[in-house]
């Protein structure tokens, strides 16, 4: 399987990928969740899965699945916290936001050129903007939507060399990506669903039973 979609302990506790909160939001932030499918060619063809990512007053909780069991990473902006929890062992590690954003770079490269088409899209019932972001090192399509809050990108926690190039094209205030195309046509992320709906609190915080693990030290 593809080093996209192998979700270990150890990548967990590589860097994630926060993109502030677009800026032009409607009055009421929206609250749901939206259901991803991330694509991937691998040794043996095109790997893909699917990620539950649910909002809900500025927290993030994206669970995926994983030969460790299920995992998810929930960000908590007014704790200034990412945790990672991992189901299978029922216990979690937490790392500041700060921290996790300013390793990162959140924005596109120097020499990408930026290029709002107006073209519009309707994806899971949802309008979004074809922007073309173009570098010396590649080309993509992002067909953004407002309202929908900021995108914390979970597979940034993978090592660099396995992340997406494409992340990087992500601006502070493009919005929330619905689609992505690269320039040989494939597509890394598409959002199959959106459900706007109340979500239970307990569904940003720690489980009371989980038990915290170190972060290990990174070389």
């Amino acid at each position: 399987m593809s080093r996209v979609f192998s979700i270990t302990i150890a990548a967990a506790t590589a860097t994630i990928f926060v993109v502030a909160v677009p800026r032009t939001l409607a009055a009421q932030p929206f609250e749901g969740a939206v259901t991803m499918r991330m694509s991937a060619k691998g040794a043996n063809g095109l790997q893909r899965q699917e990620m539950e990512y649910l909002v809900r007053n500025g927290k993030v909780r994206v669970s995926m699945g994983g030969p460790a069991g299920a995992m998810s990473l929930l960000s908590v902006p007014q704790e200034q916290k990412v945790y990672v929890l991992i189901a299978a062992q029922k216990s979690y590690m937490e790392m500041p936001i700060a921290g996790a954003a300013s390793s990162v770079a959140a924005k596109p490269p120097t020499d990408a050129k930026i290029t709002r088409t107006g073209r519009l899209e309707t994806v899971a019932g949802y309008s979004c903007e074809h922007v073309t972001v173009a570098s010396a090192a590649q080309t993509v399509d992002l067909c953004l939507a407002k309202g929908l809050g900021g995108y914390v990108n979970p597979l940034a926690s993978m090592p660099r060399s396995s992340e997406p190039a494409w992340q990087q094209m992500l601006t502070a205030d493009g919005g929330f990506p619905l689609k992505v195309t690269m320039a040989d046509g494939s597509v890394p992320l598409e959002v199959v669903k959106i459900e706007k709906k109340k979500l239970a609190n307990d569904l940003f915080s720690v489980p009371l039973n989980y038990t915290k693990l170190e972060m290990p030290h990174r070389r």
